[in-house]
C-alpha cells in the first residue's frame, strides 16, 4: 500500500485565506513608490481571474515563476526575487491553516507500518514552500515527497500530473503496482475524478454527504483519520 494525499482541506484545514495579507508586505517593500495598495490589489484580483481561466484549461499559474514578473511588468522595477523561505512566508500570510485533529497520530501509525506517503497538491506555490509549511506544523517528516502543480504546470484532474507522481512512486518502489496506490482527497472534481482517470483507487473525504455521481470513489469517509479503518 502506498498513500498519496491531497494537501489543503485534506491534511490541513484552511481556517482563512486572503491573498492580500501576503500582497500588502510585498507592496510595502517593492511597489509603495510605484502604485497605491488599492491599485495593486485590484491588479491581483485581475490575475486571480486569469488563474481561474488557466485552471479551467488544466494549467497552473505559478506565483513566483509567472505572477511576480507581471507585477514588475505593470509597475516597473526588477522582478522580485523570492526564495523558497520567502515564498513560504508569503504563503503563511495568505493562508491560516491547522492540521486536522488526530492526523499526526494517524500518519505515525502508517509510518510504523512502513507505508510510503506522499503529497500531491494543486497550488500556485512551489513544492518546497508547501514542504516547509508542513514542516512548520510538524508533519512534513512523514512524507517522502511533496509535488505541487506550480512546479509541474498542470493541475488536477489532469492525468499528466497524476502520471508524473505515479511514475516517480513506482520507479522508487519497483515491487509495487499502480493498484496498490491509494489517493486521498476532498474535492470530487479534481481529486476523485483525476485519481480514477489515472487508474488509482480513491478515498473521498466527503464531509457534506454529497453524491458520488460517477461512482468513482473506492471509499468514502467523513474525516481524514477515518482512513485508518479502510487500510488496516
Amino acid at each position: 500500500m502506498i498513500l498519496i494525499f491531497d494537501l489543503f482541506e485534506t491534511l490541513v484545514e484552511d481556517l482563512s485565506m486572503d491573498f492580500n495579507r501576503g500582497l500588502k508586505p510585498l507592496w510595502e517593500e517593492h511597489y509603495k513608490d510605484k502604485c497605491t495598495f488599492d491599485e495593486i490589489k485590484a491588479y491581483g484580483e485581475e490575475l486571480f481571474i486569469h488563474m481561474q481561466d488557466l485552471h479551467r484549461q488544466g494549467l497552473e499559474f505559478p506565483f513566483v515563476k509567472d505572477e511576480l514578473p507581471l507585477y514588475a511588468k505593470k509597475y516597473g522595477g526588477d522582478v522580485v526575487p523570492m526564495s523558497i523561505e520567502e515564498e513560504t512566508l508569503f504563503l503563511s500570510r495568505c493562508n491560516t491553516v491547522r492540521v486536522y485533529d488526530g492526523l499526526a497520530d494517524m500518519l505515525d501509525v502508517f509510518r510504523k507500518k512502513q507505508i510510503p506517503m506522499y503529497v500531491l497538491s494543486n497550488s500556485g506555490f512551489r513544492a518546497g514552500a508547501l514542504r516547509l509549511m508542513l514542516n512548520s506544523h510538524g508533519i512534513g517528516k512523514y512524507f517522502e515527497k511533496v509535488w505541487s502543480s506550480a512546479d509541474f504546470g498542470k493541475v488536477k484532474p489532469s492525468a499528466d500530473i497524476f502520471e508524473m507522481a505515479v511514475k516517480e512512486v513506482l520507479d522508487q518502489y519497483t515491487d509495487c503496482s499502480r493498484e496498490e496506490i491509494l489517493f486521498i482527497g476532498d474535492t470530487y472534481e479534481t481529486d476523485i475524478i483525476g485519481a480514477h482517470n489515472a487508474g488509482l483507487k480513491a478515498v473521498w473525504i466527503n464531509r457534506q454527504n454529497a453524491s458520488d455521481i460517477y461512482g468513482y470513489a473506492t471509499y468514502q469517509i467523513k474525516n481524514v483519520t477515518d482512513i485508518l479503518n479502510e487500510v488496516n
